[in-house]
């Protein structure tokens, strides 16, 4: 379409990322666009303000178009009050759309009272100011925009704007807290391992073997400290343990220093606090998610995905250190996030947690148009019976995608996961 308009206006609820993805595609393709309006809400004891939003929007358009661009931030006094909604436009946004110039109004963002009294407000001035008016809105579901009159104007949009992680955080203020981690390249043969117990059906023969036990403190949680391990291998009840069988294949296949147990089986003193600490946690779980982080890196690289794994993050506002969340794998299609989280846990009320961890993490970095997946050792009933549930409770079968043990061979996953993104 040939795209006239010279100001665009958009409206800056708490999801800033569908604001940014309109006027990156009216950017591409309006080379008239030079004035971007955006409408938020004024900070009062009744009403959350939103004009925070509108900075790091700001800041991420201007990095990817040098400061070409020019800004009105246009504050509502009360964005449940039709009348005050008018006043404050009257007042402080009609002024600045003299005739003959083009305006569009894209409605996505902010309240629905918003879009409703700014779109009606804008078609009545726009007849009496010989004003130029159209409007859209971003479909979250489709990734496509419609046009009120033209309708569906755009493909997947995903396909053509993107942005990196670290831009997707900052603009719903987040940010990362810790650095990337080198466990991929530490345990890379031993999940190769775990590959071939997947593909030959012995995963199970792992856990016959792994007694999750031996590594719990007293406090219920993953050991820490050597002295913690030395304490509990002492007990009566693990005098005589062995580890064998698939258990056993892949201690040999770790690195020497994180290895806890001796060729034969018996128990190893570990080299220090940290491989201890690192192999616990790897056999514990991480080999699952350092698994499917390698399947989806050998899979999807290129078709405008970018994926990374273990980001610690946290509100730029939370001020406590111990405030923060992880994130397992990470997934952005262009400018989608899909939020990946992985338990070795087989029981359904603690996986059902974790996918309500992981939607609303989700949800809260990534905005609405975010997916969750949820991988399991659930069976195939179990699994069948979360996502049900999970569905009804995120209203929605695309929000999130629930995957089980007989999910986790690598075709097998690949084409659950590529099905669920498209």
């Amino acid at each position: 379409m040939n795209y006239q308009f010279c100001n665009l206006i958009l409206l800056t609820g708490t999801n800033p990322l569908p604001n940014f993805v309109v006027a990156e595609y009216f950017l591409a393709q309006n080379k008239n666009l030079k004035n971007i309006f955006l409408i938020y809400s004024e900070e009062t004891n009744n009403q959350r303000g939103t004009k925070n939003y509108c900075d790091t929007l700001k800041e991420l358009l201007n990095s990817h178009h040098q400061n070409n661009l020019t800004f009105e931030f246009i504050h509502l006094s009360n964005i449940s009050d039709a009348s005050q909604i008018r006043r404050d436009l009257d007042a402080r946004l009609l002024p600045l759309l003299n005739s003959p110039f083009s305006v569009h109004l894209n409605y996505t963002g902010g309240t629905k009272v918003m879009g409703t009294h700014i779109y009606r407000w804008l078609e009545e001035k726009a007849r009496e100011n010989n004003i130029k008016a159209s409007f859209s809105y971003l479909d979250a579901r489709t990734f496509q925009i419609v046009d009120d009159i033209n309708g569906r104007i755009t493909g997947d949009l995903r396909n053509e704007i993107g942005l990196s992680i670290q831009e997707l955080i900052s603009l719903h203020e987040f940010e990362r807290k810790n650095k990337p981690s080198e466990e991929m390249e530490l345990f890379e043969e031993t999940v190769k391992n775990f590959k071939e117990l997947i593909e030959n059906d012995k995963l199970g023969e792992y856990f016959s073997g792994y007694k999750r036990e031996i590594f719990i403190n007293k406090k219920g949680n993953l050991i820490e400290t050597k002295k913690e391990f030395l304490e509990n291998i002492q007990k009566e009840k693990y005098k005589n343990f062995k580890a064998e069988g698939a258990f056993l294949k892949i201690i040999k296949s770790m690195p020497e220093d994180y290895r806890l147990f001796n060729d034969d089986g018996s128990f190893r003193e570990p080299k220090s606090n940290d491989c201890l600490k690192q192999a616990v946690k790897f056999l514990d779980g991480k080999w699952l998610e350092l698994y499917v982080f390698d399947v989806l890196k050998n899979n999807l690289t290129g078709q405008n995905i970018e994926i990374d794994r273990n980001w610690e993050i946290k509100k730029k506002q939370w001020s406590s250190p111990h405030q923060k969340f992880e994130l397992d794998i990470i997934l952005l299609k262009g400018y989608q996030l899909i939020g990946i989280s992985c338990t070795t846990a087989s029981q359904r009320h603690i996986c059902k947690s974790k996918g309500f961890e992981i939607f609303l993490r989700t949800r809260q970095i990534g905005g609405k148009e975010a997916r969750a997946v949820l991988i399991t050792r659930l069976n195939e009933s179990q699994r069948n019976e979360l996502q049900e549930e999970l569905e009804i409770d995120t209203e929605g079968k695309e929000n999130i995608l629930v995957l089980g043990e007989d999910d986790l061979k690598e075709s097998v996953l690949i084409n659950r996961i590529k099905d669920f993104i498209k």
